[in-house]
């Protein structure tokens, strides 16, 4: 859903936007923003074999300036401003993260079962997103939302 929701919202930008993706796992969303036109691109994950599986598919696919951080998205300090965050985590941290999320014009969420889903909207309002669409597909949901 989350790369979907990617092509869609970044199709007809001009090229050189910027990506971070938090919680990266194999890299995709991170590979496809660098096919789809990104400048710059981060992924972060907790995970040391899922930064080293990105970065093995950032070199099968050719695809250079991708960045690839070992991290934990709690304590994670954007240090500029990102025209998408990308986070395909569970509900409960997307919520502890929420003030972070701000630092970026667009978000894509998932991950977030849709037990969580209001809990998670209200913070987003509350933290100046404006909820652009949800998609829901069996017990979970995705959503991209924008800065007020």
């Amino acid at each position: 859903m989350s790369l979907r929701l990617l092509e869609r919202l970044t199709r007809k930008w001009k090229k050189r936007w910027s990506l971070a993706d938090l919680g990266t796992g194999s890299g995709i969303l991170v590979l496809a923003a660098k096919r789809f036109g990104a400048g710059r691109v981060t992924g972060i994950d907790i995970d040391p074999k899922a930064i080293s599986i990105a970065k093995a598919n950032a070199r099968l696919n050719k695809i250079d300036n991708a960045d690839f951080q070992l991290g934990d998205v709690r304590r994670w300090k954007p240090a500029a401003g990102w025209d998408v965050i990308t986070a395909n985590l569970y509900g409960g941290l997307l919520i502890d993260v929420a003030s972070k999320l701000k630092r970026s014009n667009w978000l894509i969420l998932s991950g977030v079962p849709r037990t969580q889903e209001e809990e998670l909207l209200r913070v987003l309002r509350r933290n100046n997103m404006e909820i652009a669409g949800v998609k829901r597909r069996g017990k979970w949901i995705a959503l991209t939302a924008h800065k007020r």
